[in-house]
């Protein structure tokens, strides 16, 4: 089950047309000493569009400014909405296992060990495709030592979560209940509620 963090950080992606797996687990095996889980991965296409809120201004140029968005991208993302301490996010055995889990390409061994230097892998795939894999960290405080991965805040997620409702309000509240999360729920019929009292001043 997701946590609050956890499932704000999860519709950030959503919004930003990005196919997901919460919670996704990585078993003891040959190479992974201890079990584990990577809070989110996901993948999106070069042609992910929507017609209320999936068109190219309602994506957060914050994130995307990082990518091609031409290419196919791939995230392994993990969420702590308390304190870092010093342990280690990316270990690169856990890298291959989640790259193996998104499929993208055949190599994981090699982009693993590349992604663990990096935040960003840009590679061509063995059907040709352009790739981009990348490692991101979301916290609600500013990691204090060096990171080799991309980095937003809480702050920055909830906040582009309420932009997207903001802008299409109608059509968010009218559809609040088919959305399968209660924070998000509730997250637009505030929205709605500040709205109507604002009219009222």
């Amino acid at each position: 089950m997701l946590n609050s963090s956890e499932e704000q950080s999860y519709w950030y992606f959503r919004l930003n047309g990005f196919f997901l797996i919460d919670n996704f687990v990585i078993h003891k095996s040959e190479n992974i000493k201890y079990s584990a889980d990577a809070d989110l991965i996901g993948v999106r296409t070069p042609f992910v569009y929507e017609e209320i809120g999936g068109q190219s201004e309602d994506w957060d140029q914050t994130l995307f400014k990082n990518f091609d968005t031409k290419s196919l991208i791939g995230i392994i993302c993990q969420v702590k909405g308390g304190a870092i301490g010093d342990k280690e996010l990316f270990r690169e055995p856990y890298l291959s296992y989640s790259l193996a889990r998104l499929g993208l390409t055949a190599d994981n061994s090699r982009i693993a060990k590349e992604l663990g230097e990096s935040a960003i892998v840009s590679f061509q795939n063995e059907f040709g495709q352009n790739c981009q894999i990348a490692k991101l960290l979301i916290t609600r405080d500013e990691p204090k030592n060096d990171i080799n991965y991309l980095w937003l805040t809480l702050d920055s997620v909830y906040d582009f979560i309420r932009n997207r409702i903001e802008k299409y309000p109608k059509e968010k509240y009218a559809d609040r209940n088919f959305f399968s999360s209660i924070g998000l729920q509730t997250i637009i019929e505030m929205n709605e509620l500040d709205a109507r009292k604002f009219k009222k001043l």
